[in-house]
């Protein structure tokens, strides 16, 4: 570390305090803004994505080396901007406060219950280094449909497109708008610590109790996104081909290096060989070179690289049977590249076991009965996504009744993420909240219960002196569940 960087790193902390309070001055100075403004807001980010698109993807592959630019144009660029518009589209619907029934049959008499929705501030977004653009920008569709203003935090690990991303928001917004910076564990910290209205989390679970304990200071309500170790259920009897082609099809996407990529594969012992060959013939297939192919992307960063072959190096000294996939027998260590791998029912203890893989290495393993494969994955921390591959509707069911995870595809991997009228987020390790889909919307406003009572004063009825009027009505109120509670008994 050099003499300079905490320096550097004291002022970008003082930057950021001083601009969060020029953004809550701001905020309250001129109140929620117009439908009008909120538009031009989300505008302003799809104008900054398509305009720019070139120079993101070429900014990524800096940052790692290598990564494909399509894949790059599909996840950072088309992702966010399907979010974007969508928001656009609904956003004057999620505005409208939301009605509710009035109790006591006061709505007969006028009364109105009702939720407005409040933008809440100034959102925090931290985003990690495997979607910079994506996770950076896609918060902001649903954070500016509520009304708010937005900080975000950027990798350190993709230095070249948080420049980037830095330059181009601050040629589109003012700082009380949007505020963007780049930052280690330090800035993230104070990142963390900031008296922000709410923070979007994507990392690691580690980090991400780190964050939770340091908003804890000012009950900052957070959404975190964790991902984990994401299962494949391949049900007995299923098209072998169409499921490796469609796992294949999500893996690939920058070489596994994604939260919701799958992790591993549950398959019955019956089928598991003619599995490993479809796996084979469909990587040939989609990726018949490695080392210059430019639509198979490289690993982020050398310590991500070597993260991957102690995976390997540990699964070979455990014995276990690993089938690299190098169709043209590449030597790939020059470009920060792996083959991708099939790993053959590693043991519990090995490390592609144990921890979120993030990379081209995809362990398999069998089962003997659904139920088992059920438990395999119960016995587990709950990922962000789970799949499923089968035909048999029955079974599909039972999956999805039995197991629990942020979200499910059936005969795919990975494409909930692209609907954009779908919530996105995990449960208990994998996270917490949701955004997208309007969800994001709730998740950044301020919902607040608006009650205006009817002509008649019908609460007048329930304040003191109380007496046998009182009596009666409250009679009249408990009746309804007095009965429902004796028809239960008999």
């Amino acid at each position: 570390m050099s003499s300079s960087q905490p320096f550097d790193e004291e002022v970008t902390i003082a930057r950021m305090r001083d601009v969060l309070k020029r953004q809550q001055a701001a905020f309250i100075a001129e109140g929620p803004p117009s439908t009008a403004l909120r538009i031009d807001r989300i505008d302003r980010v799809i104008h900054l994505l398509l305009e720019h698109q070139q120079q993101l993807c070429k900014a990524l592959a800096t940052d790692f080396s290598w990564r494909s630019h399509d894949h790059s144009l599909m996840s950072d660029v088309l992702l966010p901007v399907a979010g974007l518009n969508y928001a656009r589209k609904h956003l004057r619907r999620w505005m409208k406060p939301e009605r509710r029934r009035p109790e006591m049959g006061a709505g007969w008499l006028g009364a109105r219950a009702e939720i407005h929705f409040q933008p809440l501030g100034s959102i925090g977004i931290m985003a990690p280094w495997n979607f910079p653009v994506a996770i950076a920008l896609g918060p902001l569709a649903e954070v500016f449909a509520a009304g708010n203003r937005a900080m975000i935090l950027l990798s350190e690990f993709t230095p070249a497109t948080s420049a980037l991303l830095i330059e181009l928001l601050r040629a589109a917004f003012d700082e009380t708008e949007v505020a963007a910076y780049v930052g280690g564990a330090k800035i993230g910290a104070a990142f963390s610590s900031l008296p922000l209205d709410h923070i979007v989390f994507t990392g690691s679970p580690r980090v991400g109790r780190l964050v939770m304990a340091a908003a804890a200071e000012n009950l900052t309500p957070l959404t975190l996104e964790l991902g984990g170790k994401s299962p494949t259920i391949i049900g007995r009897g299923a098209e072998l081909t169409n499921a490796a082609r469609r796992i294949w099809g999500g893996k690939g996407i920058s070489a596994g290096q994604a939260c919701i990529a799958p992790d591993y594969v549950l398959v019955h012992e019956d089928d598991r060989e003619r599995l490993l060959t479809c796996m084979q013939v469909e990587l040939q297939r989609m990726f018949p070179t490695l080392r210059g192919n430019q639509d198979y992307t490289a690993i982020a960063t050398p310590a991500q690289y070597e993260r991957l072959q102690r995976y390997l190096r540990d699964a070979e000294a455990l014995g276990v049977r690993c089938i690299e996939i190098n169709p043209a027998q590449e030597d790939l260590s020059a470009v920060r590249k792996i083959a991708p791998t099939l790993l053959v029912d590693p043991p519990e203890q090995a490390l592609v076991m144990q921890e979120e893989i993030f990379g081209p290495l995809l362990p398999i393993v069998g089962y003997r009965t659904v139920d088992e494969a059920i438990a395999y994955v119960n016995a587990r921390p709950r990922p962000l996504a789970l799949y499923y591959f089968g035909n048999d509707r029955g079974e599909a069911r039972r999956v999805l009744a039995h197991t629990r995870s942020g979200g499910v595809c059936i005969n795919e991997v990975m494409q909930h993420i692209f609907q954009s009228d779908l919530p996105f987020g995990g449960c208990g390790n994998s996270g917490f909240g949701r955004y997208r889909g309007g969800d994001g919307f709730k998740a950044f406003s301020l919902q607040r219960a608006v009650f205006t009572p009817a002509w008649f004063d019908v609460m007048g009825l329930l304040r003191p002196p109380y007496g046998n009027l009182f009596r009666r009505v409250m009679g009249f109120l408990l009746k309804p569940a007095a009965k429902k509670q004796q028809r239960s008994r008999a």
